[in-house]
């Protein structure tokens, strides 16, 4: 039987073995057909490893385009996100640095290029600045009602974030609502970060994020409208040529005999530095004992002019 079986194999031997050659052969020409290699590409994120502890990574966020040569069968079973663009930061410090762009991508494909293989990164390190906490009473309280008092928690927030992002927030504030409230009341307000555009920022952290605030409240007050007098130093080489304060007035209120005498609400002293032929800032006013206003402060925006040298 076993020997019988054994004839079959060897009879016609060299036939079968080209046979065989043959089918595959045709098999990897029929698949180099179905399945050709081709060239693709990727568009990724690029990410960073190895980031040095304590800084924070800024780049200008671009695509990266990973160009990939294999079966055509891979690039329709693999999508962008089997792929990944990245820069190793190890060892780098603060500062500018251009960096390699690396590419991981399914075991199969063949690396062809990257666009673009290199970037400009910053290394920027966290930092905390302490500043005041300012609250914006808004709204009105109710009829013949008058806000005497709000107490907060703190005075000041830490701010937390990069350098570059840190460095930027010029004031922290906090909205208080009225909303017609006749009693005293007490609410926790969300302390937000802005620049000098006014636009509040995401990129840093303010702790604590909200405070604590008491508001007291009296009736039958007496309130009036009152001008704010701005107090401006300006160097002797410079004469002020025009000043704007916003609000230009101020709402006051208290008991009748402390607000009747009062004409007007000055400001704390705004210094223009030498040099400067303009300036906007936030000035807080100098409010009496006794007397209660919405505004703790109001923006001036100085002009100056070179005085004219004369003989």
């Amino acid at each position: 039987m076993i020997s019988h079986i054994t004839n079959i194999f060897r009879r016609n031997l060299f036939e079968k073995i080209a046979s065989v050659i043959i089918a595959i052969l045709l098999w990897i020409i029929v698949m180099d057909d179905q399945n050709p290699v081709i060239e693709g590409s990727y568009t990724v994120p690029l990410s960073f490893s190895d980031v040095p502890e304590g800084y924070k990574v800024l780049h200008t966020d671009q695509p990266i385009k990973v160009n990939l040569r294999g079966p055509r069968s891979y690039f329709v079973n693999y999508e962008s996100k089997d792929c990944r663009a990245y820069s190793n930061l190890n060892g780098l410090d603060e500062g500018d640095h251009e960096v390699k762009i690396e590419a991981k991508f399914p075991q199969g494909f063949e690396l062809v290029s990257i666009s673009p293989n290199q970037t400009q990164i910053k290394l920027d390190p966290y930092i905390e600045r302490q500043m005041p906490a300012d609250l914006i009473v808004t709204g009105a309280a109710g009829a013949n009602a008058t806000v005497t008092k709000v107490t907060q928690s703190s005075n000041t927030v830490t701010i937390i974030g990069s350098r570059t992002a840190a460095e930027s927030v010029t004031r922290v504030i906090g909205y208080v609502g009225l909303s017609g409230n006749k009693e005293d009341f007490s609410l926790q307000v969300p302390m937000t970060a802005i620049n000098e555009d006014g636009r509040a920022l995401q990129d840093v952290r303010v702790v604590p994020s909200f405070m604590n605030v008491d508001v007291k409240i009296e009736l039958g007050l007496m309130k009036k409208n009152v001008p704010v007098d701005p107090e401006i130093i300006v160097s002797e080489a410079y004469e002020i040529e025009k000043v704007t304060v916003d609000p230009d007035q101020i709402e006051i209120a208290g008991k009748e005999s402390v607000i009747s005498p009062i004409e007007k609400i000055k400001t704390q002293a705004l210094t223009v530095p030498l040099g400067d032929k303009s300036i906007k800032q936030q000035v807080k006013l100098i409010v009496p004992e006794s007397v209660t206003t919405k505004l703790k402060e109001v923006t001036i925006n100085v002009e100056l002019k070179q005085k004219s040298i004369t003989n």
